[in-house]
């Protein structure tokens, strides 16, 4: 455990002690009693918050927005694509198209081979603390698309 950890716990538990005596006042009329009930329960729910607001955080920096392919949003953004790429992965909606018909589908990619690999930039995304750099990989197995692969580069 961090230093700050406790410290953390420490600045949450001050709010939260005078907030549970504060409604407590309500039920408790005893003075000595309601102190002791709500240290007892700053005790419990100040770890419990402090879990909670970690949680929030790291769900808040990790989050990644999915959605649905749409032709047209794949053509007007280029740096979000990263937000289709789970279910163009997943439907297969590129598996067995040729060549032509993909270009006519989602376009030229941004780098092609020789060896039959086609890679589409998808744009960056936030990946925590750094950068994650997004690309689609299709493999062409006799002219037709056999593999469709999502790469990710966390910088």
């Amino acid at each position: 455990m961090s230093p700050e950890v406790p410290v953390i716990i420490l600045i949450i538990s001050i709010p939260t002690f005078f907030l549970l005596r504060w409604i407590l006042k309500r039920f408790i009329k005893e003075k000595k009693t309601r102190n002791w009930t709500s240290i007892l329960g700053t005790v419990i729910i100040a770890p419990v918050l402090y879990l909670i607001l970690v949680i929030a955080f790291f769900s808040y920096l990790f989050y990644e927005p999915q959605y649905d392919f749409d032709r047209e949003k794949w053509f007007a953004d280029k740096h979000s694509r990263f937000e289709m790429r789970d279910d163009i992965v997943d439907s297969d909606i590129l598996k067995g198209k040729s060549k032509t018909e993909l270009i006519e589908f989602i376009g030229i990619p941004e780098f092609g081979d020789s060896t039959n690999i086609w890679t589409y930039d998808l744009g960056m995304s936030g990946a925590g603390f750094g950068w994650q750099f997004n690309s689609l990989e299709l493999t062409f197995k006799n002219d037709l698309v056999d593999e469709v692969k999502k790469i990710e580069i966390v910088d």
